[in-house]
């Protein structure tokens, strides 16, 4: 099935700088990709402590520039794999990189500024993802004060607008529509199999709910574990939900489908409302809703509900 991105857009280019990282033995047997971002923590000390996982390998997703102290980085960790972006690319995107350069079936997602203790990845909750994967296992985030954190995600409808809602988790494993700040260890396999984060969406709210939503329509689950555990960062950025480009590709791509006989479809007659309701001019809104409408028609097979579907049940399916 063709589950490239709604909107044609140019791959990333990157430079891998470092070791294969490949499986080595005493290690837990998953692969970790490590986003970059602003921090009073060192990258030396942050990787210190990332290794202290015992992941089979490290994939480091790194900003543009800084070349020279990535060398140096590189000399004293060879077994990480350093992968140099050359232009600034989306959250989502890093990780879909990380996941393409990822050698084992589960593959953790955690921010270099996050602290995540050995025991926060515990043997037994990874050996329950291998024997039964689902697309991405969320941990339960805890504050400085060891509180846990609202980042369960409940999809709702308010009126015929989208609400989702913030909570706490209360369940061992709870039903979420996307994962918080990106973090969780993902099934590569299914990752890749439902296409990833959708590079044109580049506001990262809604990049993740476009990913959360495609994966409940196409069958896949995504949940928080509470055998789980991350401490929150606390330089994580305020996330837009505003309405915009990225608002409007995951209307089109997730709650305006359809599902008949054959899968699912994009009605035409759902593009008068929205139009109506996206705020810019209508040769952007024809090309956009022609756009999704392929992209929908070539995976029609692979949805089995719609959004209606999965806010109505979303009690009744836990992950």
């Amino acid at each position: 099935m063709n589950t490239t991105p709604t909107t044609s857009s140019a791959p990333a280019t990157y430079t891998v700088v470092g070791g294969p990282g490949g499986k080595e033995a005493g290690d837990a047997g998953f692969s970790l990709i490590l986003l970059n971002r602003g921090s009073s923590i060192s990258r030396a000390d942050a990787l210190s402590d990332f290794q202290g996982l015992r992941p089979g390998q490290i994939i480091s997703i790194e900003n543009p520039g800084n070349t020279l102290a990535i060398e140096s980085l590189a000399a004293h960790f060879p077994r990480v794999r350093f992968i140099l972006l050359k232009n600034p690319v989306s959250p989502g995107e890093c990780v879909t990189i990380g996941m393409q350069e990822a050698a084992h079936p589960l593959a953790a997602v955690f921010w270099s500024d996050m602290k995540v203790v050995s025991a926060g990845l515990p043997e037994a909750a990874l050996a329950a993802l291998r024997q039964d994967p689902v697309l991405c296992a969320m941990p339960w985030f805890y504050s400085r004060e060891n509180e846990s954190m609202p980042v369960l995600q409940i999809p709702a409808l308010d009126g015929k607008k989208l609400k989702v809602l913030s909570v706490l988790p209360a369940q061992e494993i709870s039903s979420t529509l996307f994962p918080c700040d990106y973090c969780g260890i993902y099934s590569r396999e299914k990752f890749l199999a439902v296409g990833g984060y959708d590079a044109a969406i580049s506001e990262p709210w809604w990049q993740k709910a476009d990913l959360g939503f495609r994966a409940l329509l196409w069958g896949e689950k995504i949940a928080a574990y509470r055998l789980l555990r991350a401490g929150a960062s606390e330089t994580a950025p305020v996330e837009n939900t505003g309405a915009g480009e990225g608002s409007r590709i995951f209307f089109l791509k997730n709650l305006a489908v359809r599902l008949g006989p054959e899968g699912g479809f994009l009605p035409r007659s759902a593009f008068f409302s929205f139009f109506l309701h996206s705020g810019c001019g209508l040769f952007t809104a024809l090309a956009e809703f022609r756009s999704a409408r392929l992209w929908v028609s070539r995976n029609a097979g692979r949805f089995v509900r719609d959004s209606a579907a999965v806010m109505e049940n979303w009690g009744d399916s836990p992950a």
